[in-house]
């Protein structure tokens, strides 16, 4: 059985990919600094960790602030101590404050938004990369950008420039770590239904333009996310790294 560390797990995209994780068989580490859905988003139900141990996986729950390296570190021990191993580490932990012109945003929330977004997927991965390292069986990792990763907006600085740094993480160490075997990839979101993006579904003229500006002419859902990132974490990608892989139903193609 292989095992699978996720960040920012308890609901969103990572409630969702934990999720498909443990249907394809990993036992799971759940990351966050909550455990259950904290009603922000679209998510209900038990925690992420008791819906996969209902339903026959095997999961954890392991608190942790992905700004700190050392709760980090103890979220990757907690992997080898309980199944023995790591194989696949996902890197979703995440915030999209609210945008303003940059005039008017706040040093404070661009500290903390580089913090948790930049900073927090710097030591998912640097910590997981040491364990897949030591084993020396090669292993998978998979960040979370967004398609702000790949093309500019007209505001929110502090999220684009988080996310467009995430991006650059992940090419560097796809080249550091290909000789050791392990893949290192990113999944760039689009509008998908999650608590980051609740404002467009609550604004119906701001949904219809989302909409309008896909290609699919639908929206997401965090189960499109979590295929594409479980499918990275597969063997099947074993010869694929350094790809930024946009989820948008062809959004930023147009």
């Amino acid at each position: 059985m292989r095992t699978a560390l996720v960040t920012g797990s308890s609901s969103g995209n990572g409630r969702a990919i934990a999720l498909r994780l443990a249907r394809e068989g990993c036992a799971v580490v759940c990351a966050d600094l909550v455990e259950a859905p904290d009603g922000e988003g679209f998510d209900d139900g038990p925690a992420t960790h008791e819906a996969i141990a209902a339903a026959g996986g095997q999961a954890r729950f392991v608190r942790c602030d992905v700004r700190d390296g050392e709760q980090v570190q103890a979220a990757v021990a907690a992997a080898v101590e309980s199944y023995g191993r790591l194989d696949v580490a996902v890197a979703n932990a995440g915030i999209s404050p609210a945008v303003q012109d940059l005039p008017d945003e706040p040093w404070e929330e661009y500290l903390r938004t580089v913090e948790i977004n930049q900073h927090g997927v710097w030591w998912t991965c640097r910590e997981s990369a040491r364990q897949l390292r030591a084993q020396g069986e090669g292993g998978r990792i998979v960040v979370l950008g967004s398609i702000a990763s790949l093309v500019g907006f007209h505001s929110g600085v502090h999220y684009n420039a988080s996310k467009g740094a995430v991006l650059q993480i992940t090419r560097t160490l796809a080249a550091q770590l290909g000789p050791d075997r392990i893949t290192v990839n990113a999944v760039c979101p689009g509008y998908i239904r999650t608590a980051m993006t609740r404002v467009v579904w609550e604004d119906e003229p701001r949904l219809q333009r989302a909409i309008e500006a896909t290609p699919l002419r639908m929206l997401g859902e965090p189960e499109d996310v979590a295929a594409a990132v479980c499918f990275l974490a597969s063997p099947d990608a074993r010869w694929i790294t350094g790809v930024a892989l946009p989820v948008d139903g062809g959004w930023t193609c147009v």
